[in-house]
Formats: structure tokens, C-alpha cells, sequence
């Protein structure tokens, strides 16, 4: 082999490299976090159960995520009677960031057994839904609420049962909101929130917290 050829197989090698770094360099984040996905699709369809490895890919999710925004967060549905998992990309809640989960759904691909939602979804026709949030267990029947008009907006009074006032009880509380009437509801068409600790002699003028998803609907 002359050192001609060797040389034009050199610079065909170095042509090469550059034009798959290039097209490296040209991903968005959003294509690199989707290719990073479809490549590892199967363990997550199949194994996030497996308590021995959930908390290890989940963090390895996490941090695929949060090379788009460092504020995104997940969560996933069973396995479903079509053999269909959601996956559902959130803004916990940060109306800025709502663009950027729009654009990461929109690039998502069509995948056979999955299905991509932007933001967490309500669950209709559930009125007993409860969770347990760390050591806190809440549900719709603890809590009850007044509304009003503001400015297009509904502001609304939540009255608690056993309310304690913490950061902890507040967030379990947004996400049964979110169940309720859907992330992107909850922070576009609710102006306010005030929290209080429900009296129950008070429950006669209160609204159970249930009609806030025809409320927000109207």
C-alpha cells in the first residue's frame, strides 16, 4: 500500500470524523435527550417496577432531563390495558418553563408502545383520589374551598383539613390539583391560592374541592 492511498484514507477518516461531529454538535437538546430515550425505551417500559434499579434509572433520566432545563421533572403510568406506558414531561408548575416542555413534546417520536404528554394530566371520574406525600396522606375529601373571580382568573380559598402550614403539605396539595384539573390549568387559570386550616362547622358554606373541575371548566 503506497503512502498516497494511506494518506487519502487518512484524510477520508478525518473528513468523515468531522462531518459526525458537526452533526453532533448540530442536535438540539431536545433531539439528543429524545435519541438518549428511544435507545434505552425498553428499560423503562419495562423495568421501572423493579425497586432493586428504579431509583438508579430514574436518576439517569433526571439527568438526561435536565440537560434541556434544569428545572423539568417526569413521571410515569402504569402499563396500560393496550400495553401503552405515558411518559409525561412537567414544569412542576413554573408557567416560564411551559414553553420549553411544549417544544420537548413536540419533538418527541412516535413510539409503538408509548405515549408523551406535556404536563401532569387530570384523572376524570376519580373523586376519591388520595396520596401520600412523605409522611403526609391527603386527599380530595380533605378539603374544601371558596372561589372567586379575579381578572379572568379564579382565586380560590382552600380550606384544609388538619392544615399544618408546610412547604410539604402545599406541594402534595398541587399535585392533587394537578390530578384534579391538570397542571396547565392549575397555573394558567387559577390566579391565586389562599390556605387555610378547615373549621369544621364551616363545611355547610364550603365547596367540596371536586366541583373546582367543572368551576375551571366553565
Amino acid at each position: 500500500m503506497n503512502n498516497k492511498f494511506i494518506g487519502i484514507t487518512s484524510i477520508l477518516l478525518v473528513i468523515i470524523f468531522i462531518m459526525l461531529f458537526l452533526n453532533f454538535i448540530k442536535e438540539s437538546k431536545e433531539e439528543k435527550f429524545w435519541n438518549w430515550f428511544e435507545k434505552n425505551q425498553e428499560t423503562y417500559f419495562n423495568d421501572i417496577e423493579n425497586l432493586e434499579i428504579r431509583d438508579k434509572i430514574f436518576d439517569e433520566l433526571s439527568e438526561n432531563l435536565k440537560q434541556v432545563n434544569q428545572d423539568l421533572v417526569f413521571e410515569f403510568s402504569p402499563k396500560r390495558e393496550n400495553n401503552i406506558r405515558e411518559f409525561t414531561i412537567s414544569a412542576d408548575g413554573i408557567e416560564k418553563i411551559f414553553p420549553i416542555v411544549q417544544k420537548l413534546i413536540k419533538k418527541a417520536p412516535k413510539l409503538k408502545n408509548w405515549k408523551f404528554n406535556a404536563f401532569r394530566q387530570p384523572t376524570p371520574g376519580n373523586d376519591e383520589f388520595e396520596i401520600k406525600y412523605g409522611d403526609l396522606k391527603i386527599g380530595y375529601s380533605d378539603i374544601y374551598y371558596r372561589s372567586k373571580n379575579d381578572n379572568g382568573k379564579l382565586g380560590i380559598e382552600l380550606n384544609i383539613r388538619n392544615y399544618d402550614g408546610k412547604g410539604q403539605t402545599q406541594n402534595a396539595i398541587y399535585i392533587l390539583l394537578d390530578n384534579l384539573i391538570g397542571e396547565y390549568d392549575v397555573t394558567t387559570k387559577i390566579g391565586w391560592i389562599e390556605w387555610i386550616k378547615l373549621s369544621e362547622s364551616e363545611i355547610t358554606n364550603l365547596k367540596p374541592l371536586t366541583e373546582l373541575r367543572k368551576e375551571i371548566a366553565e
